[in-house]
């Protein structure tokens, strides 16, 4: 059957759905293993060591395919610019923000990131100006918000935590934004793109994980929990699911790619009761609920850029048009 708008012949849902499951449970497994290596680790150090594991796994994929990237210098200044909205910041400011509240709620307030993608585009990219349904999809995000954090109540919203974990979404709405800006002509499948980045930005947190203070000794001894919380971040979150996840948008397209941001809170959530015993206020779903309704609003384009953006790209060219969802 042909994909609607594109002329394409659609991939059977057996070629796609695994990957996306997968990558959904290994996003919203994130929020669990930053939260064990937590037990042992600064923010900056966590920060740090699952971007290193990131790079090693995406650069040794580069390597066992034998593929070499082709870059410039100029093209490598434009990754580091967005590495540092996309990965660099954000993956120290949301350990600083899960010190403050649960990983549940870490992972809600994670899915306001379309919301900022969508106004930092509306901004900074004058040719895409905002719909009245997408201006409208930020609005009620921003209500959702409010009813996630449980606003009613001044006293009892964890503004530290929160407020660290919004700006960590807000990094990754510009980063996402500068990548269609300064990657559009960036000759590059996404692992290669995605190595350069993540090696950027872990050579960018070297230096404050090394002053952080030095962790017990026993920390990262074999059976800790601190170490396999790190590697399963750094091996799954911040490399493997990237390639997964640009081939569901390769296979099914961006707009079905896109829609694991309404999976990620769902197996945060589980794992943050059934694992780490959090408690989930009523309020926090409902919010979320709302939030994503402002995301599928805020995500929705015109009929002609929707049938234009719906065309499944080859891998190079979709990685520097779609943002991804990031943890």
């Amino acid at each position: 059957m042909a994909a609607a708008g594109t002329g394409m012949t659609a991939a059977p849902a057996r070629a796609w759905v695994p990957a996306f499951i997968v990558a959904a449970v290994s996003w919203g497994s994130s929020f669990l293993f930053i939260s064990l290596a937590l037990r042992g680790l600064s923010a900056t150090q966590v920060g740090f060591g699952r971007l290193a594991i990131g790079a090693a796994v995406l650069w040794a994929m580069l390597l066992v395919t034998r593929h070499r990237p082709r870059l410039s210098a100029r093209d490598v200044a434009s990754i580091g610019v967005v590495a540092i909205g996309l990965s660099t910041v954000p993956f120290v400011l949301i350990p600083l923000a899960q010190q403050h509240i649960t990983s549940i709620l870490a992972s809600l307030l994670n899915a306001t990131t379309p919301l900022w993608t969508a106004l930092f585009v509306a901004v900074l990219i004058p040719h895409e100006r905002a719909t009245r349904a997408q201006v409208l999809g930020l609005v009620i995000g921003a209500l959702g918000i409010a009813v996630l954090l449980g606003a009613w109540d001044i006293d009892g919203i964890p503004l530290l935590g929160a407020a660290l974990m919004l700006a960590a979404t807000a990094c990754y709405g510009i980063g996402s934004t500068l990548s269609r800006m300064l990657l559009a002509r960036v000759d590059e499948g996404p692992t290669a793109l995605s190595a350069v980045q993540i090696g950027i930005s872990a050579m960018l947190l070297l230096p404050f994980a090394l002053v952080a203070p030095a962790p017990a000794a026993d920390t990262l001894a074999l059976g800790s929990e601190v170490l396999w919380g790190l590697l399963a971040l750094g091996v799954l979150g911040t490399s493997f699911t990237y390639v997964l996840f640009w081939r569901v948008v390769k296979l099914a397209g961006a707009t079905t790619a896109a829609s694991v941001t309404y999976v990620v809170p769902v197996v945060a959530t589980v794992l943050g009761i059934l694992v780490l015993h959090e408690e989930l206020r009523w309020h926090e779903p409902v919010g979320a609920a709302v939030v994503l309704a402002g995301v599928w609003l805020a995500q929705r384009k015109p009929r002609v850029a929707a049938t234009a953006e719906g065309a499944v790209a080859p891998a190079g060219a979709t990685s520097r048009r779609t943002s991804r969802p990031s943890t």
